[in-house]
């Protein structure tokens, strides 16, 4: 039996002291990531996708944990490096200051294409708001189908993520979104943490040298949680930080 992650930098990460690191400890079995920096959920699903159709890949109860990322990571052609999806909407919008996440992946390279960003935003238009939605549930319905395995899902941010403030994408109201209420779908082989990852980790610079935004102590805290609901156990939820932020968008543009 293994454990596979599907994931962004959360899961990325497999050293020493690392939360895959920690449940390998626990659980006695071999955990492999197939996360990226930066990446999307489109490029996590896809692997996935791909080692379900292999009837070879999997082996019964092995673990899937998979992390939803930002599904405004798009993977355009033209990006030179999968982590440069990481805010490339904000290219199209009309922003007189680049903001410093942009600044970082220095994405002003791609500014030649900020017509073809906005016709993409404009016809994804007001139902890209419930993409994660979507994966939820798609990944619920795997569940379903491939019940010899059990599914971790998170959400790397919330599934608004700042979504409803890009004008491109004319959403007018994220009413029924903030209304969805996910736990009706866990089950004994798929849980869903309503809590996003962002919202749980200190992410204070030097806290973290692992390169997976938690600290020692968060990526031990949460390999307990997985270890717990792999057991079909209450999770401990008394070390999630829920933390809120003032809103600004780029503060938010991170691997």
């Amino acid at each position: 039996m293994s454990i596979h992650i599907y994931s962004d930098s959360f899961g990325f990460d497999t050293q020493s002291k690392t939360w895959p690191y920690e449940l390998e400890k626990l659980r006695k079995q071999k955990v492999i990531s197939y996360g990226g920096r930066g990446v999307g959920p489109n490029w996590s699903l896809r692997k996935l996708v791909e080692n379900l159709e292999d009837s070879l890949f999997f082996e019964s109860e092995d673990v899937i944990i998979i992390f939803l990322s930002d599904q405004k990571r798009m993977e355009f052609p033209w990006l030179e490096k999968d982590s440069h999806s990481d805010g490339i909407f904000l290219l199209a919008e009309d922003m007189s200051i680049c903001p410093s996440g942009l600044k970082n992946q220095n994405l002003k390279q791609y500014e030649t294409h900020k017509s073809e960003i906005k016709t993409v935003a404009n016809t994804l238009g007001s139902m890209f708001l419930y993409e994660s939605v979507k994966n939820i549930t798609f990944l619920h319905l795997l569940s379903k189908n491939f019940k010899k395995f059990k599914f971790l899902v998170f959400s790397s941010f919330s599934l608004d993520h700042f979504i409803s403030e890009y004008k491109n994408f004319n959403i007018k109201s994220t009413k029924l979104l903030d209304a969805l209420d996910f736990d009706s779908l866990n089950t004994t082989n798929f849980h869903y943490e309503s809590v996003p990852m962002a919202w749980l980790t200190v992410r204070h610079d030097g806290d973290h040298p692992i390169g997976n935004h938690m600290t020692v102590e968060e990526n031990k805290n949460f390999a307990l949680y997985c270890n717990d609901v792999l057991n079909n156990e209450e999770p401990d939820r008394s070390w999630f930080k829920n933390r809120t932020f003032n809103g600004k968008i780029d503060e938010f543009i991170y691997e």
